[in-house]
């Protein structure tokens, strides 16, 4: 509660504070991540931190990172943020409006947003609209209409888009719209095969991450209309596996810089002389797959160039 977090607020050196709720992410054939807590009971009448809880803060005038999803704060206690002159992202409980971006766009170095589990309107985010500051949001564990998937596409500065968890399929990718300097797409644990990745072709992405979707070997072929794409993101998509290596699609993406094949159980040392056919990259990612690590020392010697990393 606020008086237990006093005594955090004395740490001499405190860049990043976090009040966070417990993440729980739930997929079929997929394990549950190491930070969900599952020894934790979900409580809803458990104590929650205020303004009252973030005031004695006031002194800690390094604090760079601070995350409040699981706060409880109305917009006008955003007041606060202003006292911290180093702070570069924050997450908010508090549902979008011109109060909140008023308070927002008076934090000088703030240009990092995070907001997340509960609906989003897409009124909220055409209120971010007025804030010019704003380069990289993240909406995380969170309900989006369609309306709210198009309205993304009026955010003139964000460059680095991150939607986890937002129940996004290949058909709802059609409603999904990017502004004009965006650059990095983040789709982690969705819902997305690979086939509703064409709505996003007019999209000038350079970094595409799809961890923990339902990318398979049939659907590396969709991949290919990423064409501006140098960092390619495939992580824990379990339906890719030694015959999607073996098919040549990913070899094919001549333009990729960074891949990466984290988690992907099913790609072994059967496909080394077909990974090794991605010397073109700069860095790839085997780590978490089956690829032993006597492949890993082929592969560095068939791959000069490229960083392998396991």
């Amino acid at each position: 509660d606020d008086a237990g977090l006093a005594p955090v607020a004395k740490l001499p050196k405190l860049r990043a504070l976090a009040v966070t709720p417990v993440v729980r992410y739930e997929k079929p054939g997929f394990g549950p991540p190491q930070w969900s807590y599952p020894f934790l009971t979900e409580r809803a009448d458990r104590p929650r931190i205020t303004v009252a809880g973030l005031r004695p803060f006031a002194a800690a005038q390094g604090l760079e990172s601070l995350d409040l999803l699981d706060a409880r704060l109305v917009p006008a206690d955003l007041a606060i943020l202003a006292g911290w002159p180093k702070l570069g992202s924050v997450a908010l409980p508090t549902p979008v409006d011109a109060e909140v971006v008023g308070h927002l766009a008076k934090c000088r170095k703030l240009s990092a947003l995070t907001l997340g589990h509960r609906d989003i309107a897409a009124a909220e985010l055409r209120a971010l609209a007025g804030w010019p500051g704003l380069k990289r949001l993240t909406i995380t564990h969170a309900t989006l209409s369609d309306d709210a998937l198009a309205a993304l596409g009026e955010l003139p500065a964000v460059e680095e888009l991150t939607l986890t968890d937002c129940g996004l399929t290949d058909d709802r990718l059609r409603h999904l719209r990017g502004g004009p300097k965006l650059t990095a797409l983040v789709l982690d644990r969705n819902a997305v095969a690979g086939p509703g990745l064409v709505h996003l072709a007019g999209l000038k992405l350079t970094a595409v991450s799809l961890g923990f979707n339902d990318v398979t070997d049939a659907t590396l072929a969709d991949l290919a209309v990423l064409t501006t794409v140098d960092t390619l993101g495939i992580s824990y998509c379990l339906g890719v596996t030694d015959a999607g290596v073996r098919s040549g699609r990913l070899q094919g993406m001549t333009h990729l810089k960074r891949l990466n094949l984290r988690g992907l159980k099913g790609i072994t040392d059967a496909s080394l002389d077909d990974l090794a056919k991605l010397g073109h990259l700069e860095h790839v990612t085997v780590r978490e797959t089956k690829v032993s690590l006597d492949g890993v020392e082929r592969l560095k010697k068939a791959m000069p160039t490229t960083t392998v990393f396991k």
